[in-house]
């Protein structure tokens, strides 16, 4: 569980910087289950446009995928390059919308 915490906290602040690169307020929640974690994130006036929403949907719902996670996981928020790809590979399923302005994430990873 400890190394599962961790893995929590690398996805959050791969978040953090890609929201903090486009807007100035965001709002994360984090509830942790037996079974499972869920990451509500909020961002405010959102300047992303609809085309790189859609690629946020389709990156960050690619198959998790356990052997990269393994090898790769402490990786993740510490290099300037794109680790969404990492971040695709350590959660099962992500919810990404936009409303009335505002980017809606919810991040959902599964306790093996």
């Amino acid at each position: 569980m400890k190394h599962e915490l961790k893995k929590v906290c690398r996805i959050v602040d791969e978040m953090l910087t890609l929201l903090l690169h486009d807007t100035t307020e965001v709002d994360f929640k984090i509830i942790n289950r037996d079974e499972k974690v869920i990451i509500h994130i909020l961002g405010y006036n959102t300047k992303f446009d609809d085309e790189y929403i859609d690629t946020l949907k389709i990156i960050l719902n690619k198959q998790r995928q356990a052997e990269v996670e393994e090898y790769y996981w402490q990786l993740a928020g510490e290099t300037e390059s794109d680790e969404l790809v990492l971040v695709s590979a350590m959660v099962d399923h992500a919810t990404v919308e936009k409303q009335d302005g505002n980017l809606y994430i919810e991040l959902i990873r599964l306790y093996t």
